[in-house]
């Protein structure tokens, strides 16, 4: 299920200083950020396709999968590998269509990471990080900031991430998961749309549509 989550992360983008445990951060680093997250703050919706690599170092093996992502809010929409999963801020229904199943979780908003829940690409960042601006680097013809961050918790999975933020637009177009077990994942966010229409039954299941299908249910 991992690999179906790496891929987009969810709204109101940054926030990354706790009030009680300052560190020393790059300002430069902290500028960009501050303008990307006014750029997602300001969109109602956002509609984008995405790419996702996965790179396991220890066996040298890779795999590319694509998908679509809809976000409202906490709530999102998301078809890869074959899953649908729906998320209406508080249950989450991946469906399986060439199996028929579906399975029902409440996931906990405050745990986890872009990996676990997809809709956290976009807020993720508010959980304690260090962050410096390492550079710009053209990437696709287009010139980007590049940024890492580092978790101030050592028992995170990831050693770092590293973000990568178009110049001039402050999109952010990739991000690169690092991990401690050897397998990385990088997310390109492409043909992305904001303020589109999109009905609030977008990101609910309606069991009622899908006869005889399997339901597990994991709610406690």
């Amino acid at each position: 299920m991992k690999q179906l989550f790496v891929l987009v992360i969810a709204i109101n983008f940054f926030s990354l200083v706790t009030a009680q445990d300052e560190i020393i951060q790059d300002t430069a680093a902290q500028r960009i950020l501050d303008n990307v997250s006014l750029n997602i703050n300001s969109y109602e919706t956002i509609i984008a396709d995405f790419e996702l690599n996965i790179d396991n170092r220890m066996e040298d093996l890779h795999s590319k999968s694509s998908g679509t992502i809809f976000i409202k809010g906490n709530k999102y929409y998301m078809e890869s590998l074959g899953t649908q999963v729906y998320y209406n801020g508080k249950t989450m229904w991946s469906y399986m269509p060439d199996i028929k199943e579906v399975t029902i979780t409440e996931p906990d908003e405050s745990e986890g990471d872009f990996v676990d829940n997809p809709a956290l690409i976009f807020s993720f960042y508010k959980r304690d990080f260090k962050y410096r601006l390492v550079g710009e680097v053209k990437v696709e013809n287009n010139w980007m900031y590049e940024i890492e961050l580092y978790p101030k918790d050592l028992n995170q999975p990831y050693s770092r991430f590293k973000l990568y933020v178009e110049k001039g637009s402050n999109d952010l177009y990739m991000v690169k998961a690092i991990s401690k077990d050897a397998i990385d994942y990088t997310i390109y966010i492409l043909n992305t749309k904001f303020n589109k229409e999109v009905k609030d039954d977008k990101f609910s299941f309606k069991e009622e549509n899908f006869p005889g299908i399997e339901i597990i249910d994991m709610r406690f």
